[in-house]
C-alpha cells in the first residue's frame, strides 16, 4: 500500500511521528484511520520475517487516540461485555435445543471452553454457522470428559488413532443426550 510504506524498526523515525506497538486494536485501528484521513503517511513497522510489530503514525495522532480510548475504555468493555452475553446466550439455547438431555451441570462447562476468547476454539468461529458451532463444542466436550481420549493421548497414541477409538462413545453420548 503506497499510502502504508512498511519500514524496519530501526529504520529512523520520522520528525513528529509515534512507535505505536502491536496489540491494543483499538488504538492501532484509530491511528491507522486518522493517520489516513489527515492526509499523512502511516508506516508500518515490520521486522526481519515481515511480521508485523506496529506502525508510526502523527504523534498528535496517537496522542488524541491514547486520550480517545481512555475516555471510553468504559463504555468500549460494556458493550464487548453485552456482546459476549449475548452470544453465550444464544450459544446455551441452541446447546438446549439440539442436545436437551445434557446434563444441566455440564453447560457452563462446554460454553466456558467453547467461548473461550482469542483461543482459536469452534465457539469463537465465524466460519460455521451456530448449530455446527454447538455440536462440534459438545462433541468436543465429551471427547475431552467423557472419553479415554486424553489418556491416549498421553501415551503417546496418535491423535488420528484416539479420536477414531473414541468415537463410537461419543456417538452414544450424543444421542443419550439428544
Amino acid at each position: 500500500d503506497p499510502e502504508e510504506p512498511q519500514v524496519a524498526p530501526f529504520a529512523p523515525m520520522p520528525k513528529g511521528y509515534q512507535f505505536v506497538p502491536k496489540g491494543d486494536v483499538y488504538i492501532t485501528r484509530s491511528c491507522r484511520i486518522k493517520t489516513h484521513q489527515a492526509g499523512q503517511t502511516l508506516y508500518v513497522v515490520v521486522n526481519k520475517t515481515k511480521k508485523v510489530t506496529g506502525l508510526r503514525c502523527p504523534k498528535r495522532i496517537y496522542d488524541e487516540v491514547v486520550k480517545e480510548s481512555k475516555a471510553t475504555a468504559t463504555k468500549r468493555a460494556e458493550a464487548v461485555a453485552k456482546r459476549d452475553n449475548v452470544i453465550s446466550d444464544k450459544f446455551e439455547e441452541t446447546l438446549m435445543q439440539l442436545f436437551p438431555k445434557c446434563p444441566r451441570d455440564r453447560i457452563p462447562q462446554i460454553l466456558q471452553h467453547a467461548l473461550q476468547k482469542h483461543s482459536g476454539r469452534v465457539g469463537r468461529t465465524s466460519m460455521l454457522d451456530l448449530e455446527e458451532k454447538v455440536r462440534l463444542a459438545v462433541r468436543a466436550h465429551i471427547r475431552h470428559r467423557h472419553t479415554q481420549y486424553d489418556t491416549m493421548l498421553r501415551s503417546g497414541m496418535s491423535r488420528e488413532e484416539a479420536r477414531k477409538q473414541v468415537i463410537q462413545g461419543i456417538i452414544d453420548v450424543e444421542k443419550e443426550w439428544g
